[in-house]
């Protein structure tokens, strides 16, 4: 390609790199608002029947109008957009005004398309505490139960055998199951349980498929929403008895759907590409397969597993299958699509990405077994004004779901205050805590030290990787498809090295800093290895560690032996407990051994957060003991804690002997840099020894965070106070009155330094 071709093409992905930088809710946003411009009618009361033209209303598609009503639902659970609950409220209307069956009413002749609807309001319901879709529920579970008889379901009415087909059954289970939850009636619950048990005995194959029904044993007609429907009646029923044989039917089910509906490395669903009613078959399975692996009770390995080919399936079907420039959907997820694409097809993809953005929210629920009115909390912090913007009441909390590595705390009171609790994992039942939660926190723990992306300047899908090697299948398992990497980030003191072959072979480049295009290596990556890339030859040395803002020195102090014993900086003295023998452990990366003690320097609970402490610990090669050191250029080296990518630094910029160590993000801060100085010669230079006043004023300064205006808990009016930047620079000065303005900065983290009587005091606040 000749270089100014090139060079269009480069400008071209640059400009347009938004459109395909998308996280899994950006995705849901796009499919939903691309299919309601297309799709939606003039009146806004139905989705037409196809992309092509405008269709006769009375031929819409009734179960198809259902499952896109009930993405409606999941979009508001997201967003909490009124705009949703609007189209929610004007798609049920134009069902009753438009319903061939019987206008003005939810009848219809199938029970499954009742089936659906009914389920459709049932999370309009739950989403909304709208009573009109409650009692839709309620007319339509009327009408129904008229099809139920020796413990089935009928498919359709009037018809004789063969008539209960699996896919009239499995709903009706989970509408029995929360109607039951809901209100009580033991007769729905035993109707759940009698269905369930027809079923084992009459569709559930030993290989843990489903028969579309007891006569046809077609293994053709072993359709992927049969699967993904019995998946969930097993769900709900164990939810709700807490019998682990529902949940073993389910795993069954879903192991059927791993090991034989499982294709191209990953992606589900690759045999069934046809449009009409089959178009919305594997986007009824991925709906409640995912809400089986978010509430299910299984093995990590399990839910890892079937993680993994959720999100290598979301992200192989938004690069393969959508046109980005009106998010159409394929029904062939290998292709983009082409032609017309039918309302059943588009709703398949939202499906898809909805329930895949559901995966990366905590969800509360009302009611005990994640039953109930519930909402989607991303992360970030509570107020009780806040919780009830997204629908939910004070005091009015009962269970809850938490994705892997996040972690959500609760507080008894408004604004994050009284007593307060920790959860880590879904809980069906909050005990002590039930109905008594007003404000709370969610935090993702999740930390990825490199990651890479799909195109240019990180755009399109990305997944992030720490320290280790990854294979094709690896990777594919992340959700990263073979040749499709073109730009990455990383994380200083970490490098990626790139082989076009499968496990580390064929030719290979080595990235140590961020690139956003990969050049010759553009969507050439089959494995990888992301390793520390420090500065080598450091190891077996001893040193004193000097900080580069405080000049004091890294000291476990009191000469602790213990593991636990802290460390913090202190004035020179040359003792051994300010002493540390750097072993090397690979690629630039040391075990940092405090000689007074002979153990490690440990960042405390292998925590990732910044403010995490640094104490000492006995050595077990753990990455949270060893440190990356990369220099400066001037003699300093920033020590990066392995696990997590943050720098050892002196706290809150203290200047003061007796100030904790501990870590913090890469800022290039001069609180995180440290001279290494032999500790071989006797004694140091005179210029290397720097003490301080240990005294220090109990200043403070509040609130923190800040939005406009900082006060002081001692007078400090008419002093001067400098502000500086995380990395060192001077951003403001100014005198004292009895307040300082900081309404002029951006949000971020900042340092204040004031002298008072004679001491320079450093603070650090938060400016929002």
């Amino acid at each position: 390609m000749k270089i100014r071709n090139i060079i269009i093409v480069m400008l071209f992905l640059i400009t347009t790199a938004n459109t395909f930088a998308q996280t899994a809710d950006q995705r849901a946003e796009n499919l939903q608002n691309g299919t309601n411009t297309i799709y939606m009618s003039a009146d806004k009361s139905y989705y037409k029947h196809n992309s092509a033209s405008d269709n006769d209303p009375y031929g819409y598609g009734y179960w198809i109008q259902a499952h896109t009503l009930e993405t409606l639902a999941d979009a508001y659970q997201r967003t909490r957009n009124s705009v949703y609950k609007d189209r929610m409220k004007s798609i049920i209307a134009g069902i009753r005004k438009y319903n061939s069956y019987g206008a003005g009413t939810y009848h219809n002749d199938f029970y499954d398309d009742l089936e659906w609807l009914c389920l459709a309001s049932f999370n309009c319901y739950n989403a909304t505490k709208d009573p009109e879709f409650l009692d839709a529920v309620h007319q339509m579970w009327t009408e129904i139960k008229t099809g139920y008889t020796n413990g089935a379901m009928s498919w359709k009415k009037g018809c004789t055998t063969p008539c209960k087909n699996s896919i009239a059954n499995s709903p009706a289970i989970v509408i029995a199951v929360k109607l039951y939850q809901l209100e009580g009636d033991n007769a729905n619950l035993q109707m759940a349980k009698d269905i369930h048990t027809w079923m084992k005995a009459n569709v559930l194959n030993a290989q843990g498929g489903i028969w579309d029904s007891p006569t046809n044993f077609d293994p053709e007609w072993q359709f992927s929403y049969n699967s993904g429907m019995f998946i969930a009646a097993s769900l709900e029923l164990y939810l709700v008895t807490g019998t682990q044989s529902y949940m073993d039917d389910g795993v069954k089910a879903a192991e059927f759907m791993m090991n034989y509906r499982n294709y191209n490395g990953g992606v589900f669903f690759l045999n069934e590409n046809g449009q009409g009613d089959g178009g919305l078959f594997k986007g009824i399975f991925a709906k409640w397969f995912i809400e089986f692996i978010r509430l299910g009770n299984l093995t990590q390995a399990q839910k890892d597993r079937y993680l993994s080919v959720v999100n290598y399936t979301s992200n192989y079907v938004w690069a393969k299958a959508v046109n980005k420039s009106n998010f159409l959907i394929s029904p062939d997820w290998n292709s983009q699509p082409n032609g017309t694409i039918d309302l059943s097809t588009q709703t398949t993809g939202l499906h898809l990405f909805e329930s895949a953005a559901s995966l990366n929210k905590v969800h509360v629920y009302q009611n005990i077994n994640y039953a109930g009115f519930y909402s989607q909390l991303s992360t970030g912090d509570y107020t009780l004004a806040q919780l009830q913007a997204r629908g939910v009441s004070d005091n009015d909390i009962t269970s809850l779901s938490i994705p892997q590595g996040y972690v959500l705390t609760v507080y008894e009171n408004d604004n994050f205050s009284g007593a307060s609790k920790t959860f880590t994992a879904n809980s069906a039942w909050l005990a002590d805590w039930n109905d008594r939660i007003s404000s709370l926190k969610i935090t993702n723990t999740n930390t990825s030290l490199v990651n890479v992306y799909q195109d240019v300047t990180f755009g399109g899908y990305e997944a992030g990787l720490n320290v280790g090697d990854y294979t094709l299948a690896q990777l594919q398992a992340r959700g990263i498809l073979d040749n499709d990497i073109t730009s990455l980030k990383i994380t200083e003191g970490y490098k990626v090295i790139v082989y076009d072959g499968d496990n580390f072979t064929g030719a290979s480049r080595e990235f140590t800093a961020t690139t956003d295009w990969t050049g010759d290596w553009n969507d050439r990556t089959t494995s990888l290895r992301v390793r520390t890339n420090g500065t080598p030859n450091l190891g077996n040395i001893t040193y004193y560690l000097q900080n580069r803002h405080s000049g004091l020195y890294m000291d476990v102090w009191a000469s602790n032996t213990a593991d636990g014993g802290n460390i913090a900086q202190g004035n020179y003295t040359g003792a051994n407990n300010q002493k540390f023998k750097f072993i090397d452990a690979g690629d630039g990366a040391y075990q940092i051994q405090a000689v007074n003690s002979g153990k490690a320097v440990d960042i405390a609970g292998v925590s990732t957060d910044n403010g995490a402490n640094v104490h000492q610990w006995s050595y077990v090669g753990a990455a949270n003991q060893q440190f990356i050191a990369v220099s400066t250029g001037d003699g300093y080296y920033k020590l990066i804690a392995k696990h997590s990518g943050k720098l050892i630094e002196t706290a809150g910029f203290s200047t003061v002997s007796g100030g904790n160590v501990q870590q913090w993000e890469n800022a290039n801060q001069a609180s995180g840099q440290w001279k290494l100085i032999s500790a071989g010669t006797a004694k140091l230079a005179k210029s290397e020894v720097k003490t301080q006043d240990d005294s220090t004023t109990a200043i403070n300064v509040y609130p923190n965070p800040v939005e406009n205006t900082l006060f002081f808990t001692t007078e400090m009016t008419g002093n001067q106070v400098s502000i500086f930047s995380p990395t060192g620079s001077l951003v403001s000065q100014q005198k004292v009155t009895d307040h300082i303005n900081v309404s002029g900065l951006t949000s971020g983290i900042y340092f204040i330094v004031f002298e008072k009587e004679g001491t320079k005091i450093t603070k650090r606040f938060i400016k929002k």
